[in-house]
């Protein structure tokens, strides 16, 4: 699966500055409440095309001081996300959430956004499947969420692109035993990536066990940890527990690029 390029990204997103959303209910602090089926954005307005029960459409013009929140609804793409980030598919993940970045960003600092629930998703994709050009756009257009731990994510996914020092230094403290942030997570794979390349075996194996152990939340990130454990205990020469983590792999995560380097690992 081809990832969409950065300046296709950056197309998307500034196009979305003008294009209009789909149905959503928006809530106005006075109490008024209007279901917009067509929603766009300019600066601090928000334009409505906002239907009413007697089956009028009025054109409302929203000044974004007086909005209470906007209820965007169930998000199909955003469904179909999250299920590809369940199948532990990186790839997939990061060019579906590249099109939901493009297409709500726009709303990104309004209440009621679904923006923490995307780079819920796009942020673990970034660390298993990510470009530093990925990175540099998506720093160039972040908007924080509020939410310490996806910003604490995104803050050592960044460090590790402009400050590699002082991501490993970030990394030894956030990789605690027990530690479940996605933070933690990140911090467990760039030490297990740094020890293969090391080829501290046993050191790289208990880093990329912790993902599945401490993180099985995360499903994005257990298949490229599974597949660093392997390659570590094949390094270490236990060739059966290597064979046993690609079969897991390959069994759990059909579909994946990691299942399709699993096979490599034995060879």
């Amino acid at each position: 699966m081809k990832l969409l390029r950065p300046l296709v990204w950056l197309h998307l997103l500034l196009a979305a500055v003008s294009s209009e959303a789909e149905a959503q209910t928006v809530r106005l602090k006075d109490g008024k409440v209007f279901s917009a089926m067509e929603m766009r954005r300019e600066g601090n307005f928000l334009f409505l095309k906002a239907t009413h029960s007697n089956g009028a459409v009025t054109d409302e013009l929203v000044q974004l001081p007086q909005l209470e929140r906007i209820d965007f609804g169930e998000i199909p793409a955003l469904v179909e996300a999250k299920q590809m980030a369940n199948n532990g598919n990186a790839v997939a993940v990061l060019e579906k959430s590249s099109q939901l970045a493009a297409q709500f960003g726009i709303y990104a600092d309004l209440p009621g956004n679904p923006w923490p629930d995307i780079m819920r998703l796009r942020l673990p994709a970034l660390a298993v499947s990510g470009t530093s050009d990925l990175l540099s756009e998506l720093e160039k257009h972040w908007t924080p969420t509020n939410d310490t731990e996806i910003d604490t994510a995104y803050r050592l996914l960044i460090a590790a692109k402009n400050d590699p020092a002082g991501a490993r230094i970030a990394w030894k403290t956030l990789a605690q035993p027990g530690a479940g942030s996605l933070a933690a997570g990140i911090a467990w794979i760039g030490i297990g990536e740094a020890a293969l390349d090391a080829k501290e075996w046993r050191n790289a194996a208990r880093a990329f066990l912790s993902v599945e152990v401490f993180l099985p939340q995360y499903r994005l990130l257990v298949p490229k940890a599974l597949l660093g454990a392997a390659k570590a205990f094949k390094g270490k020469g236990d060739q059966a527990k290597a064979s046993q983590i690609v079969h897991d792999i390959v069994t759990d995560f059909p579909g994946t690029p990691e299942a399709t380097a699993a096979a490599e690992v034995l060879k």
